[in-house]
């Protein structure tokens, strides 16, 4: 019997302890409290492990390793309060709203604010409307979705330079681009690495499935911490992190196609032009006396068989269309995978990145290849470690492009080519051979002259390759939760690679027997930075942080020049050929700071802040080489006092003032700076007096104001207004010295910029119900950039064919031109009005006596976006809608295909250019064309503001079409969608030209803005 008894304790003990060890089930459901909607994506974490899971699109989650020994489920999701509940088999879990959380936290200057204590301006943009712009480069990623940020292209090239304008234009001559930081590092991001002759971007190496969000410090009180380079703006670019919960893999593709954006480039037919031909001829005759009337100038041009020396074809019945056989719908593809997870200790991310981008043009294309890796460890209760690491490489291939804005029409330039070919030409000989005198001058076919490096027929290519590796490591310490130190040590390499060829049978190489060469650029930045942070509360109510910090940056640029001309056949590299050139130089320069900020505030009603920044940089003499930077700003919010609570419309309002000082540095690395050069006197070396020395050179220093309010109405609408005011000082120019100095000009500091604007954001939840839901979000900004003061007044005129204008009280980017008065509907001849002033003086044909004037601007008055997205149960639909009024662009491109006859035989003109006047009483658009502009009053094409045109437009920027499939098993997420960027423009006012410009208003003869169509996928398990 004792026996059988402690033979059935034994199995009762060794049961407990199976049941014990055994794990149990649990699955559930997440609703959100306010409107009942399940929650996709919450975080379900069993307390004390690492078990976890977030929910699937029905808000279920299921755990089927739960210990039996656990008790608590912690469930939480961003802007609800976090849940820990009794672990149940079945559990349903409402989590409500958090006010403190809904409260966005923004990434700023040194470190994180609230939005409801801010009292600086800044606007975020979060990883969704990052990802769905350009792909191959993230500053694109700002147009229309940011009140006061201008963003512009020059050319569509990808992986092209991007232009970024934060609250108008700081600089006339220095830097007008803001400052990047990412993940608390200054990035390079400037242009000193590009190829004098193509447009780059440093920023395409930075992948923006990367990135988690981007902030924009816009006023002093945001940006003045970093003192002397935060005069235009500052972007603060945030990576991915890990989080906590079981490690998510995650795939987002997409495939599809770019294409010219706006049609245009639209040429004459063969019928048009052959019209034009015998009309510019005829004309030709009768302005030199050699015909009497149009019908004898006719006759002769029908017997000297004139149509035929311009044409291949006269009888026009070959018409080919040149724009097709050059631009090209090209493919666009983009694939990114990533893993994020962790634990409380540990947590880590990590992408793998692959872009490739066609371009429009034949043998152009980008593409990058990037990976990164996110570690951040807790040691301990007090001290955290991270580590962040990418690695980037990107190939640009293409040719050269119009980025220094300089005259003139590159003949081997895809547009160049274009323009020069005939349209009766055939593409192809009758045996099937390209035919290889389509063209004008040196242009033969497209198929003969374009493509990439590793084409057989390109006569002329430019490939750039860059790698960058970007290391941020980051220690923190914290001492009885009031006292948190920040180290940040940074490493910013970028090998930069540039290799040009001209084959010695091209165009351009024919006259240098070929040439080929090889830039490099390898830039290293060193950065350091360490913050000791205080914080504190007293009686509740006061809440005090203050910052104390120093800074060290060192830049190193070398350079590194080849040249080889004279080739003795058609291979690329530079041994074929005889050398021309060689050179090196090698560029340094540092900067040390130190910093302080203090945040006070009064039981979460009355904002107080102040900040201080003191650099000392070696572009400047050691004279002048310190300055400091300050900003005070505060705010009281108006929703705490007794007389505004609990009322709906005043869910949260607050007023807010700031003012202050940045600075912005000249872009030359030795600008105050005696240099001499090396240099050769016939076979003997020699040194020359390159530079004259001003030790007086400074900073461009701006004095910023800000006030605006923000408004949340019944927890639904926001409205935030904000009125800057940016008065510059200390600009950078050359200064014409005296002859006997032996130089034309030095740097010196004169003159001043006056920007200021109303910017207005409105976001609104419009609907949300169970299976829908509209949300909205409008950005209007006015804006003024004027120039107040110049060098002893007086008026600049610059750019090709001095067609700008420097003039105190005008805008910057002022068009300063004589003023076109159309045509003499009598004669046909070309009019300009004598005073653009005063139109009563009445008009003259004679371009010399035309008076010149202001008669555009490119900087528009008002600019904006209006974003709207929809959900219905598993599809979602989101559409960007910009606008810009009041600008206007220079049309150089219409210059040369708007020429009256002047370049007749080597370029055509445009379709809409057969406007043209023909017989007495013809309205037409354009004067009579007369062959190499031999006529009585000369040439009418010139510069004017028949150039002049408006970039006003309404465009539809973005539209993106999604469904989320409902799977359930083994995948989180499973969502397919459609994106087209730039898909047309709702309307314009000037018809055929893309209005998308530079900044300057400058078109440039290059690669137009693309449209792209994309069929994409996210998965996550």
């Amino acid at each position: 019997m004792k026996r059988k008894l402690m033979l059935l304790m034994t199995f009762l003990l060794i049961g407990i302890g199976l049941v014990n060890a055994q794990v149990s089930k649990v699955t559930g459901v997440v609703t959100s409290e306010e409107d009942g909607l399940p929650i996709v994506g919450a975080s379900v974490l069993v307390k004390g492990t690492t078990v976890g899971t977030v929910t699937d699109l029905d808000g279920n989650f299921t755990l089927t390793n739960v210990p039996s020994s656990a008790k608590t489920l912690v469930v939480s999701f961003i802007g609800l309060q976090t849940q820990e509940l009794e672990i149940k088999p079945i559990m349903k879990v409402v989590l409500k709203s958090d006010s403190e959380m809904l409260d966005e936290v923004m990434v700023v200057a040194y470190g994180t604010a609230k939005k409801s204590s801010f009292t600086g301006s800044a606007s975020t943009i979060k990883a969704e409307q990052i990802t769905s712009g350009s792909k191959e480069s993230l500053d694109k990623a700002f147009s229309g979705k940011m009140a006061g940020v201008r963003v512009a292209s020059a050319t569509g090239d990808p992986g092209s330079m991007g232009e970024m304008n934060i609250r108008g234009v700081g600089s006339i001559n220095g830097s007008k681009s803001p400052l990047y930081v990412i993940d608390g590092v200054v990035m390079k991001s400037d242009g000193d690495m590009n190829y004098y002759g193509k447009s780059q971007s440093v920023l395409s190496t930075l992948n923006p499935d990367d990135i988690e969000s981007m902030t924009v410090l816009k006023d002093a009180a945001a940006a003045s911490l970093y003192g002397s380079r935060a005069a235009n703006g500052v972007v603060i670019i945030t990576t991915k992190s890990g989080k906590d919960g079981k490690t998510r893999v995650s795939y987002n593709g997409e495939v599809g196609w770019n294409k010219m954006a706006v049609d245009q480039y639209n040429l004459m037919s063969a019928q048009d032009y052959i019209g034009y031909v015998r009309e510019s001829v005829a004309n030709y005759y009768l302005e030199n006396g050699y015909a009497s009337s149009k019908d004898d100038a006719y006759a002769l041009v029908e017997s000297e068989g004139d149509v035929a020396a311009f044409v291949n074809d006269p009888s026009g019945n070959t018409n080919t269309n040149w724009k097709d056989e050059i631009y090209r719908t090209a493919v666009t593809q983009n694939h990114q995978v990533s893993l994020n997870g962790g634990n409380q200790s540990t947590k880590f991310y990590a992408g793998v990145g692959y872009n490739k981008s066609e371009g429009i043009v034949l043998g152009s294309d980008f593409q990058r290849i990037s990976a990164r890796v996110n570690v951040d460890q807790k040691i301990n209760n007090w001290a955290d470690f991270s580590v962040k690491q990418m690695i980037a490489s990107t190939t640009q291939n293409g040719f050269r492009d119009q980025n220094d804005q300089a005259q003139g029409l590159g003949t081997s330039s895809p547009l160049g080519i274009l323009f020069a070919l005939d349209p009766t030409a055939p593409v192809k000989n009758e045996d099937g051979t390209y035919n290889a005198n389509a063209g004008y001058g040196q242009v033969s076919n497209p198929h003969l002259m374009l493509g990439g490096k590793d084409s057989d027929t390109a006569m002329e290519w430019i490939q750039s390759k860059m790698f960058r590796s970007l290391t941020n490591a980051e220690l923190s310490l914290h001492f009885l939760d009031k006292i948190f130190f920040k180290s940040i040590f940074g490493y910013d390499y970028i090998d930069n690679k540039h290799f040009e060829y001209w084959d010695r049978n091209g165009v351009n190489g024919a006259s240098v027997g070929g040439m080929g060469s090889r830039y490099t650029f390898q830039n290293s930045t060193l950065t350091s930075s360490n913050t000791l942070t205080y914080t504190d509360t007293f009686n509740d109510v006061h809440n005090l942080s203050v910052m104390g910090g120093f800074e060290l940056e060192d830049q190193n640029l070398l350079q590194i020049i080849t040249v080889a001309k004279n080739y003795s056949n058609s291979l690329p590299e530079l041994s074929n050929g005889q050398p021309d050139n060689a050179s090196s130089y090698d560029y340094g320069s540092a900067m040390m700071s130190y910093f302080g900020n203090l945040n006070y505030n009064f039981d979460d009603k009355y904002y107080f802040s102040a900040s201080f920044r003191r650099d000392g940089s070696s572009r400047l003499s050691k004279d002048n080489r310190w300055a400091n930077f300050w900003s005070v700003s505060g705010a009281w919010r108006l929703s705490k006092e007794s007389f505004m609570e609990d009322m709906p419309l005043f869910t949260d309002f607050k007023v807010k003032a700031s003012y202050g000082t940045n600075g912005n540095l000249p872009t030359g690395y030795y600008g105050y700076m005696d240099l001499y050069a090396g240099a050769g006197y016939g076979n003997n070396p020699a040194i020359y007096w390159s530079q004259l020395a001003n030790s007086k050179l400074t900073w461009e220093k701006s004095n910023n104001l800000n006030v605006g309010f923000e408004w949340n109405m019944f927890g639904k609408v926001t409205l935030s207004a904000e009125y800057y005011l940016k008065n510059t000082t200390d600009l950078l120019f050359q200064v014409p010295t005296a002859f006997e100095t032996g130089f034309s000009s030095r740097w010196n500091n004169l003159g001043q910029l006056k920007n200021d604007g109303v910017e207005i954001e409105v976001n609104s939840q419009n609907i949300t119900t169970k299976d829908f839901s509209w949300t909205t979000n409008f950005n209007l900004t006015y804006q003024r950039a004027i120039v107040d003061k110049l060098p002893e007044g007086k008026d600049i005129q610059y750019g090709d064919g001095q067609m700008y204008i420097h003039r105190e009280g005008e805008s910057m980017y002022s068009f300063y031109l004589p003023e076109w008065a159309g045509v003499n509907p009598d004669n046909g001849e070309g009019l300009w009005y004598v005073d653009p002033a005063d139109h009563s003086k009445g008009t003259t044909n004679k371009y010399a006596e035309a008076g010149w004037g202001i008669v555009g601007k490119a900087l528009p008055d008002v600019m904006g976006g209006l974003t709207n997205t929809f959900t219905y149960k598993d599809f979602d639909l989101s559409f960007l809608i910009s606008y810009q009024f009041g600008g206007d662009m220079f049309d150089y491109p219409g210059y040369f295909t708007h020429n009256d006859g002047l370049r007749l035989g080597s370029i055509i003109p445009e379709a809409d250019a057969a406007d043209y006047w023909t017989k007495p009483g013809d309205n037409a658009a354009n004067p009579k064309p007369v062959y190499a502009a031999l006529s009585t009053q000369g040439r009418t094409d010139q510069f004017s503001s028949r150039q002049v045109k408006s970039t006003d437009n309404i465009r539809l920027r973005e539209v993106t079409v999604g469904y989320n499939i409902p799977v359930k098993k083994y995948i989180n997420r499973l969502r397919v969608y459609f994106r087209a960027n730039n898909p047309f423009l709702i309307w314009a006012k000037t018809d055929n030209v893309d209005p998308d410009v530079a900044i300057n208003g400058y078109r440039q003869v290059d690669t137009p803005q693309l449209k792209s169509c994309v069929f994409g996928v996210n998965l996550e398990f």
